[in-house]
């Protein structure tokens, strides 16, 4: 089946121009496993349109009868395009088989985790997935994105990602209203970092993303915690949609008199019904490896048939197999270079988060926020914001404010304001204090 592919698909090129440069775009030589195909492969990818009798001209003997046997395979341009598809597929396949088998020749030398990372890096250097945006003509495309924003005009929300913040019936909200208008609610593709000084809530930013996109929104979404007992993250989790304070769940120790302990009893209860109600999958890896945070996220998407948002808390806790002699920030580089490449995979907006020096930085973080589309830093206000909050805040509200949401980087917003935040460490919730 495999050589009767690639004699169709050699066929195609010679008798399909449009065909011929469809190929040349996504096959290279090595995936011919006959030589006189893969020799016939490269000269026919030569030319920008192929005549069998100029090719007869110039070959002679075996190669001659090859081209003429090769012909008389054309078919039409569907039995073409099939069997292209058969030669992807059988040479993913045939990649595949020999790079087990040469796992399985360094078993007894190399740990599994090395052997894992070993296996996906060569994997990944035969396997892509097309997206068929390689080269976008302009007649083709055009016409669609008129229609897209015509759409928009209709819905300005259709485009929008998963809101980062949401509006209760009462008119009351919880989130970043100013994130939404930042990012317009995040978008698929999208690489964000969070950063933040230990202590000052990191963990608690994504938390209560997680809780607005998944709890509130009921949007798929992958928590991978490297630090954090799972039923701390969850007790933090549930704190504001039960009104209790994180502790308390968390130690199983509730205040107040015995009806104010039933009644909290009752409304964590409650919370945890949400929780369970939610498509937010958790998991505690203490040790992190890049290809094992890239596999479990394929695999929940894959397990569950959907995954809108993924969370890696840290990139301080990840490591690559097998580059033991990288400098700590080249790797910290590479590693967010990879999940910028995975986000636009799955088309997914990823959050890593990141931990600020004692100086306000992310150690080796020009390079990385290159990567990124959004770079948020999150800490307390400063003596510098007091006059700002005072003039642009009512009373009530500027005592709400302790933290802020400083915008270190962003790719589609010219706006500099820092988004003044309450922290509410008790219940682990952070929401945007508007004017």
């Amino acid at each position: 089946m495999s050589i009767e592919a690639e004699n169709r698909v050699l066929a195609g090129m010679l008798n399909d121009r449009n065909f011929l440069f469809d190929v040349v775009s996504e096959v290279h030589a090595d995936m011919f496993s006959n030589n006189d195909n893969r020799n016939l492969f490269v000269e026919i990818s030569k030319r920008d349109s192929v005549k069998t009798s100029i090719l007869e001209q110039e070959f002679k003997g075996r190669e001659r009868a090859h081209l003429k046997a090769i012909d008389g395979e054309w078919i039409d341009g569907e039995h073409s395009k099939h069997a292209l598809s058969i030669l992807k597929e059988t040479y993913i396949k045939r990649q595949l088989y020999r790079a087990i088998e040469e796992t399985k020749n360094r078993m007894e030398d190399k740990e599994a985790d090395q052997l894992i990372a070993d296996l996906e890096t060569e994997i990944g250097n035969f396997y892509f997935e097309d997206k068929n945006e390689n080269i976008i003509d302009p007649k083709e495309y055009a016409d669609q994105a008129r229609q897209e924003f015509y759409d928009l005009l209709v819905d300005p929300d259709g485009g929008k990602g998963i809101p980062y913040s949401i509006t209760r019936s009462d008119g009351s909200y919880e989130g970043f209203p100013s994130l939404d208008k930042t990012f317009n609610g995040a978008q698929g593709g999208d690489l964000i970092m969070l950063a933040a000084k230990t202590g000052h809530g990191k963990t608690a930013f994504a938390i209560t993303l997680s809780r607005i996109f998944s709890l509130y929104q009921k949007h798929a979404g992958y928590y991978e915690n490297a630090e954090m007992r799972t039923r701390e993250l969850l007790s933090r989790l549930i704190s504001p949609i039960a009104e209790v304070d994180a502790n308390e769940i968390l130690n199983g120790r509730l205040e107040g008199t015995k009806d104010e302990q039933e009644y909290k009893r009752q409304k964590i209860d409650s919370a945890f019904d949400d929780y369970k109600k939610s498509k937010l999958y958790l998991s505690r890896i203490p040790s992190l490896p890049l290809h094992k945070a890239k596999g479990l996220a394929k695999q929940v998407k894959n397990r569950y048939k959907n995954l809108d948002y993924l969370i890696v808390d840290y990139i301080g806790r990840m490591t690559i197999e097998g580059r033991n002699n990288m400098q700590t920030w080249d790797e910290m580089y590479e590693i967010t270079k990879q999940l910028k490449e995975l986000a636009m995979t799955l088309n997914i907006p990823i959050f890593m988060l990141a931990q600020l020096n004692h100086d306000g930085n992310v150690e080796g973080a020009k390079k990385m926020k290159n990567e990124c589309d959004g770079v948020l830093y999150f800490q307390p206000i400063e003596d510098s914001d007091n006059s700002f909050i005072e003039k642009a805040f009512l009373q009530e509200k500027q005592e709400l404010i302790n933290y802020k949401i400083v915008k270190e980087k962003v790719r589609r917003d010219d706006d500099p304001s820092p988004i003044y935040c309450n922290f509410y460490k008790r219940q682990q919730m952070i929401t945007e204090v508007m004017k």
